[in-house]
């Protein structure tokens, strides 16, 4: 089963802030990334998926997944 990232950060009861402080970004930043998650680099996807506690595999990174 696979969710996109803002299902995958809900699921981790993180806030967007939370996420991105921990990927070391502004939140902004992540933000976009999560509107747009097709714009992430492999390294933000997989720093992601590390945050959220979920395989890289089972995050939806395509267009149009928010």
């Amino acid at each position: 089963m696979t969710m996109t990232m803002k299902a995958a950060r809900a699921n981790a009861n993180m806030t967007q802030q939370e996420v991105a402080d921990k990927m070391g970004v502004h939140v902004q930043t992540y933000q976009k990334l999560e509107r747009n998650p097709e714009n992430a680099t492999i390294k933000e996807a997989k720093l992601f998926a590390t945050i959220v506690g979920l395989s890289f595999t089972d995050i939806f990174f395509g267009p149009n997944s928010n």
